[in-house]
């Protein structure tokens, strides 16, 4: 695979010709990853608009506010989109009374639990069942190691790829596709949580902090560095 000459053309081309050029290459292995974040709902709605039965993957931690749940069944209902809910290996309470805490409270136990109750059902899923395209809706704007994404990457992980059909697009870009096609929204987008995780890992946003401020604030107190993102993109990198 030239991923240089992939993204020298996939570059001049729209949202929808990605994601078809994807669907096209992978079939069935290719899948989208949805957080029923903004540009998981764009991209949900682009996958309606395209007629496409391809797999939406939404991780169900365990931890998530019902808006979100929510949200993902209103997309089934609206859209009758192939949505696949996948599940940790163990409950909330089992993980608890297994190490003996709730891991999400610290900086060391963070890490584990966005990793056994986040990325491992999500890799396994891809494992299991010959996933090997992923499209998601990161964006260059987001900033981090965001900003250098390419419009297709390689997965180390999994020896797949990444594809980020929306990767150029501004925020305002996604607020105008959302209203122009009445597309389903996070209700919290509209209550200052700009960024969405787990229910206690997320506090709103006030006037003037970084969008995604409220993503464990828990474990920032002070000056102390805290993590930003999950882990579940291969792209966002380690301490980023």
């Amino acid at each position: 695979m030239d991923l240089d000459e992939i993204n020298g053309h996939l570059g001049g081309c729209g949202a929808e010709e990605r994601i078809r050029w994807t669907v096209d290459h992978y079939g069935e292995g290719a899948v989208l990853l949805s957080s029923m974040q903004k540009t998981s709902s764009v991209l949900a709605h682009m996958f309606h608009a395209l007629g496409l039965d391809n797999e939406i993957l939404f991780v169900d931690t365990g931890y998530h506010f019902h808006e979100t749940l929510a949200l993902r069944d209103e997309f089934m209902r609206r859209y009758g989109l192939n949505v696949v809910t996948l599940y940790p290996e163990r409950t909330p309470e089992e993980q608890e009374e297994h190490f003996g805490c709730k891991l999400y409270r610290s900086p060391d136990g963070q890490p584990r639990c966005c990793d056994v109750r986040k990325t491992r059902p999500f890799l396994e899923h891809l494992r299991v069942r010959n996933r090997t395209a992923v499209i998601g809706g990161l964006r260059r704007g987001e900033g981090g190691a965001r900003g250098r994404l390419p419009v297709v990457g390689l997965d180390a992980r999994t020896g797949g790829v990444r594809v980020h059909p929306l990767v150029d697009w501004s925020s305002a870009q996604v607020g105008e596709y959302l209203a122009a096609h009445g597309v389903p929204v996070h209700p919290l987008h509209g209550r200052c949580y700009p960024s969405i995780g787990c229910q206690c890992c997320t506090t709103p946003v006030a006037p003037g902090e970084d969008a995604r401020a409220g993503r464990w604030r828990h474990l920032r107190e002070g000056d102390a560095a805290g993590p930003i993102y999950c882990g579940i993109n291969d792209s966002d990198g380690s301490g980023i």
